[in-house]
């Protein structure tokens, strides 16, 4: 699942190439919302670190303890952590301002598309390509982190074997809407729409971009490979009833994610005695923090299903007391179900698609179960 292939670098988190009004042009740069929060925050601790830093030097300390009374004295050295401060918050703004002198400049004229980029040396490179060269339109998912926060982005691009002149789309941390955005720009440009599928690209004609998978099946444009006598994987099970059939997990799959998960809701609830504890611990924080900690390991013991009806998928969280219904698709609607990755875990998700919604399904759950979930499903959906 995982690909080889090289991608281009892209600055931006909120980009769009409006191809409404041509000649259109758009600079993929860091956004100054993430640049001065940035700066702001590194700034601080940088200060934070050397005014530790200089009062440890220029401001005396007792040189003895009073007599009688119990000292201690810390093991770690304060010096050590203003050390800390200084480099992290020094190293965030210079990673900012290094960021934001690189910039990629993109102009597209109906016909080419010319790309100059700016690396951080300053010296400016320019690419220009006809757009009938480019492989296609291409959806794509990253993962990017600044200190302690973290997201997906979602990324379409033209795709083209030369690296340098891949040229942003539209950039996102939101996923709404992507695959019709996506779609939008391969029907604008009358390109072939590309995704990353098991570490090969696999193309789709405009033609069948919103084409249902029944209609794909008819047409004899889908590859069906599902074998009734392979055993089925765990930890994935398959009821089957006289109106439905059901493929759930036959238990909770727990990584450690699930763990870090566990601790950090302990940390919350413990947090929550001591903000309303004084020197006694009142009987109704200690009930709060039991129920919001009860609350959250309910959720991690969380199980979904899908139940496979005549004419529609019907997704369905299962806890350990209750069962309730999420969300449902029509078959008639389904356009694709690809196994695929997030790339901040590296967990695999099996994805319903449809023109107007998702439906997500085993975040849990191996890649070889998913992948025999997504054969059984497009046996039942195109039947």
């Amino acid at each position: 699942m995982h690909s080889k292939m090289k991608t281009a670098q892209h600055y931006s988190h909120c980009y769009a190439l409006n191809l409404s009004r041509i000649p259109v042009k758009n600079s993929d740069r860091i956004s100054l919302r993430i640049l001065y929060p940035g700066i702001v925050f590194g700034l601080l601790l940088l200060a934070l670190g050397l005014f530790d830093w200089t009062c440890s030097i220029f401001f005396s300390k007792s040189s003895s303890p009073d007599f009688g009374a119990e000292y201690y004295e810390s093991w770690f050295s304060p010096a050590i952590f203003d050390f800390v401060l200084i480099c992290l918050g020094s190293g965030i703004v210079f990673q900012l301002f290094a960021t934001y002198l690189c910039y990629r400049k993109i102009f597209f004229d109906g016909q080419n598309i010319t790309i100059i980029d700016r690396r951080l040396g300053g010296k400016k490179i320019t690419y220009k390509e006809d757009i009938h060269n480019y492989e296609g339109v291409q959806l794509r998912i990253e993962f990017f982190q600044f200190g302690l926060w973290n997201r997906n982005r979602y990324i379409i691009e033209l795709r083209h074997k030369n690296i340098h002149k891949i040229a942003p789309l539209y950039i996102s941390t939101s996923e709404k809407g992507i695959r019709k955005i996506w779609k939008d720009y391969a029907k604008a440009l009358n390109l072939p729409a590309i995704i990353l599928r098991e570490g090969a690209l696999q193309k789709f004609d405009i033609e069948d971009l919103d084409k249902s998978l029944k209609t794909m099946a008819v047409q004899g444009k889908i590859h069906l490979d599902f074998d009734k006598s392979m055993p089925i994987p765990e930890p994935i099970e398959l009821v089957c009833k006289r109106d439905k059939k059901v493929v759930k997990m036959m238990k909770i799959c727990w990584d450690f994610y699930n763990f870090i998960m566990a601790l950090a809701l302990l940390f919350v609830a413990l947090g929550i005695l001591v903000l309303f504890s004084r020197e006694i611990i009142p009987l109704w924080s200690v009930l709060v923090a039991a129920l919001f900690w009860c609350w959250g390991i309910i959720l991690l013991f969380r199980r979904d299903k899908i139940a496979v009806k005549e004419k529609k998928l019907v997704l369905v969280h299962k806890f350990p007391l209750k069962n309730f219904k999420n969300d449902e698709i029509l078959k008639d609607d389904i356009e694709a179900v690809e196994v695929e990755e997030n790339p901040a875990t590296g967990r695999h998700y099996l994805a319903i698609y449809s023109n107007s919604k998702n439906i997500i399904f085993g975040k849990k759950i191996p890649v070889n179960a998913l992948e025999w979930v997504r054969n059984f499903l497009l046996k039942e959906i195109v039947k």
